[in-house]
């Protein structure tokens, strides 16, 4: 057996070393070609093989570029369809006016110049005139004042009956205006010209 295999080495010499050379350069080849583990170097890479998943966090934020500049603004849309129009409100109830009723009298109680609802002039007793107007004045507030310049040294009152309690008493459309002096005597002659106006 040993004679065989000796005589069997003599003849394949030359191809065993041959065959030895080839496998001991094949498996240097790969060792010095992949490195040590974990160091693929780039050229063992295929070109276009490798993901992102396979970079590292750092090679990932180095392919982040910096935000390009703002597009230009697109065309306005077309304009929407008008709204329904709401249902109108419930009108309010409309206030009250206030009143202004007036009266401009002539001195005496003579006449009765001109003004707004006054009707009549009454001289009830010397010392007071009745104003009558065309509608009731029984909650309206009566505001009177002389006529012109006169009378620098005369008073007017209004719906004074306690000086005559015996006069004819006012009704809901008057207002009697009563004359006095500065210490508050009737006057019953040259008796001054009033304004006299009432709000409703």
């Amino acid at each position: 057996m040993t004679k065989g295999f000796l005589r069997f080495l003599r003849r394949n010499t030359i191809a065993l070393l041959a065959l030895f050379l080839a496998l001991g350069g094949t498996t240097y080849a790969a060792s010095t070609a992949l490195g040590p583990r974990n160091s693929v170097a780039s050229p063992q890479v295929v070109n276009g093989s490798l993901q992102t998943k396979d970079l590292s966090a750092k090679a990932r934020k180095a392919l982040k570029g910096n935000r390009g500049l703002r597009g230009l603004t697109g065309a306005q849309g077309a304009k929407g369809a008008t709204g329904a129009q709401g249902v109108q409100g419930v009108q309010g109830v409309a206030g009250t006016s206030a009143t202004k009723l007036f009266a401009s009298v002539g001195a005496d109680c003579g006449s009765l110049d001109r003004g707004s609802g006054a009707i009549s002039i009454d001289l009830n007793f010397a010392a007071r005139c009745d104003v009558r107007f065309n509608q009731s004045v029984a909650s309206c507030l009566p505001v009177v004042s002389f006529k012109g310049t006169a009378g620098a040294s005369w008073q007017l009152t209004v719906n004074t009956t306690t000086d005559a309690p015996s006069l004819t008493q006012l009704d809901a459309n008057e207002i009697g205006v009563t004359y006095r002096d500065n210490a508050g005597a009737l006057i019953t002659t040259n008796r001054p010209a009033f304004q006299l106006a009432v709000f409703c």
